[in-house]
Parts: C-alpha cells; structure tokens; sequence
C-alpha cells in the first residue's frame, strides 16, 4: 500500500472531513489551491480506482464519498512498514517506546481486551 501523495492526502482529507459525498466542484473549492478542475477530477478518479472512494452518479455528475476510513488507511501504513522490518517484534517494541505514556497505556488496554475476547481453545 503506497502512502498517498500530497494531492490524493489533501482530497482524501477533504473527503473524509464531509458529512456528505462530495462532487469534484466542492472538493476543489474546498481545497482552496488554485489548482484546475481537471486536475482534482483525474486524482479523485483515481483514488476511485484505488478504492479509497466511493462514487455514486447525482445528475451529470459524481459524488465522492469515502470507501475506507482514515483509521483504514493509517493501520495500512503501519502493516506497510512493518512488513520492512527483519525483526518484527524489535520494530513494535521501538515504536511503542516512542509513545507517549498515555497512548502507551491505552494500547495495553486495547490489547488486554482484545485478548480477553479470543476464543479459547
């Protein structure tokens, strides 16, 4: 999974933001980078054909909507990179060493319930 470019973060982050689809119109307005429509059209397309979003038909146009969440896209990141690692459980055990201690704490928490609601054998 590639990380996102400037342009496809910055539409995404648009998206994800709305309450609603958004149509290409909007999303360029909202982005506020005199950037030219065709632009913004092409990308979105492609975040389509990715399947970062959803695109449903509203007159002669498209909205977009998004197809995953931003918490899909970040865990998918952290899968990416940690697919680099030699050592897997050195490259976790780094990371949580660089969070702060309440996010420390809560990951633990996480964990401990995730694990309570395993099945047993």
């Amino acid at each position: 999974m590639a990380k996102f470019g400037d342009l496809e973060n910055a539409i995404m982050n648009e998206v994800w933001q709305a309450e609603t689809p958004l149509l290409v119109r909007e999303i360029l307005d909202r982005l506020n980078r005199g950037l030219a429509y065709n632009t913004v059209q092409t990308v979105t397309e492609i975040l389509n054909r990715k399947g970062w979003l959803s695109k449903e038909r509203d007159g002669r146009a498209f909205r977009y909507g998004p197809a995953a969440t931003r918490d899909d896209y970040v865990s998918g990141l952290i899968r990416e990179a940690l697919s680099f690692a030699d050592d897997r459980a050195a490259a976790l055990v780094g990371f949580v060493d660089e969070m702060p201690d309440g996010e420390a704490a809560e990951l633990r928490r996480l964990l401990a319930a995730a694990h309570e609601n395993e099945p047993q054998p």
